[in-house]
């Protein structure tokens, strides 16, 4: 007999299992897509999406939706505190000196974004493809990831605006 899936799991979405706690739920971003809230966000993201940092030099990637949702991804075992995460391709998006060549930049336009979504208590960018988001109310993970996606876009569109690159969208 399995036990049911907590309120913050998307019904009819089988979460990614990692561990055997059933309140653990984890979702990459293909799994959602379809999903109102995140289908919402994803409709007003481009179809193809630049890169602003170099991979190498003079060279950038494009990331189409359906690859941005394979690469990001949310979890929970409370729908209050978040992990969210992306592959790489994604941090050429939206980090200054994702790119250990670039100097840095002093803002975390990631963690700043986040932290600027509604009912967000803390936000904290705990390793280079990891943050850890603290909500004052619980939500879904297809409403969270549909947060995640929308900060995803603000970082990468004010990272262009800072490097000086004029995105065609």
């Amino acid at each position: 007999m399995t036990s049911p899936l907590p309120a913050y799991a998307v019904p009819d979405v089988k979460p990614l299992r990692g561990t055997d706690d059933a309140r653990r739920v984890r979702y990459r971003g293909d799994q959602l897509a379809t999903c109102a809230p995140v289908a919402a966000v994803l409709d007003r993201i481009p179809a193809v999406l630049t890169t602003i940092e170099e991979v190498w030099p003079g060279h950038t990637l494009t990331i189409t939706r359906p690859d941005l949702c394979a690469q990001v991804s949310v979890g929970t075992d409370d729908g209050l505190n978040w992990g969210l995460s992306f592959d790489d391709e994604v941090g050429y998006l939206v980090q200054p000196g994702f790119v250990p060549s670039h100097e840095p930049d002093p803002d975390d336009l990631l963690e700043e974004a986040l932290a600027a979504q509604p009912d967000v208590d803390s936000a904290y960018h705990y390793d280079r493809e990891y943050f850890e988001v603290r909500m004052a109310r619980m939500l879904r993970a297809d409403e969270m990831f549909a947060r995640w996606l929308d900060t995803i876009m603000t970082a990468h569109r004010e990272f262009a605006r800072r490097r000086g690159v004029d995105l065609p969208y």
